[in-house]
């Protein structure tokens, strides 16, 4: 929780002066010369648009949420690489721009400049999302961002201006990506669009609540690591097709929820737009088990995909509201998957095994 909390008050903090960007570590960049991203093979510049690097900080460990920060006085752009195995650019660009749109103590009222997409450097499919915003609170007049996938990779640019309106810096954000120096070869994307409202709201259930029968949660640990493992097995996003997805009107104390091709028993509740949120889903490998047994069990697991790992949680009775998800995670984790490196790391929390 910890961890997906810094990165929320990160995603806030896009626009603020470097003074207050002291979240997460250092990462030990040379100044006055290039920084290479560690693990993506993305280089930024020592200078930005007339700005110089002032700062190189991640979130978590070995490089996987890392950003860069540029500053000239209040003016600054900030650039933002970090892995993500779940949800997509319309997902995330949708959190960042709420992310912006919803925080009037910070830029008063704002006037947003029509989403576009965008073709990145060294693709060939408008996969990238962009959009500015005029504000009306000094000392920024103007912001804008882009989000944009490079493999398994996103990469968010967020520029706030005290000078330019929203539409002057979303004009810029083309040549700030253009001074990036991007890998050779570049996983095909799919195109890329804004997310809309669902057609209609998922029907969560009333009576929700954590499973607790031991027997359950054993399975739950063992099954969720397992399938966790097969999936940080994936690289990049797929080049044919991508997920259409849909923005559910439930209401969230944090984040929202996102619906993948229109699904009626599932769904992500996005944290903020650094690549973090939990995947809600029935529990199939639950369903299959108790039917071998002549049983019938019906619950959702609950998993949280981070860059480096996705985290099993206690499974659900039912299909739970946002709001009703995160008070149940207050509960331990049944268990950890390392989804970074050349092995998966399956860690189980042994206090369920007792």
């Amino acid at each position: 929780m910890r961890m997906w909390m810094a990165a929320l008050a990160a995603a806030m903090m896009t626009a603020a002066p470097v003074a207050a960007q002291q979240i997460g570590a250092p990462v030990d960049a040379k100044p006055g010369r290039p920084y290479r991203f560690k693990q993506s093979g993305i280089t930024a510049p020592a200078e930005l648009d007339g700005m110089r690097r002032a700062d190189v900080r991640q979130l978590g460990t070995d490089e996987l949420d890392v950003f860069a920060v540029y500053q000239d006085g209040p003016d600054a752009i900030t650039v933002y690489v970090y892995r993500s195995l779940s949800g997509g650019v319309p997902v995330w660009f949708d959190r960042a721009r709420a992310s912006i749109e919803q925080r009037r103590e910070m830029f008063g009222n704002v006037t947003p400049v029509v989403p576009t997409t965008f073709t990145p450097p060294g693709q060939s499919s408008a996969s990238g999302l962009m959009a500015g915003w005029t504000l009306n609170k000094a000392p920024y007049r103007g912001t804008a961002l882009a989000i944009l996938p490079v493999g398994e990779w996103l990469v968010k640019v967020r520029y706030s201006s005290s000078k330019m309106d929203g539409a002057a810096v979303a004009a810029r954000i083309p040549a700030v990506l253009g001074a990036l120096e991007w890998p050779k070869t570049i996983p095909s994307a799919p195109a890329a669009a804004p997310v809309a409202d669902c057609a209609a709201p998922l029907v969560f259930s009333a009576t929700a609540a954590p499973v607790t029968d031991a027997k359950a949660l054993q399975s739950a640990a063992l099954s969720g690591g397992l399938v966790a493992a097969a999936e940080g097995e994936k690289k990049g996003v797929s080049t044919a097709s991508s997920p259409v997805w849909c923005r559910d009107p439930a209401p969230a104390h944090m984040g929202a929820a996102y619906r993948r091709d229109g699904a009626t028993d599932s769904y992500l509740l996005a944290i903020s737009d650094s690549g973090r949120g939990f995947a809600i889903a029935p529990d199939v490998i639950a369903r299959e088990l108790g039917e071998a047994e002549g049983r019938k069990v019906q619950q959702w697991s609950v998993a949280l995909y981070e860059p480096g790992s996705i985290a099993t949680y206690t499974p659900m009775t039912g299909l739970p509201a946002p709001d009703t998800l995160i008070a149940a995670l207050n509960r331990p984790i049944l268990a950890r998957t390392t989804t970074w490196g050349k092995k998966r790391n399956v860690s189980i929390n042994p206090a369920f095994f007792k």
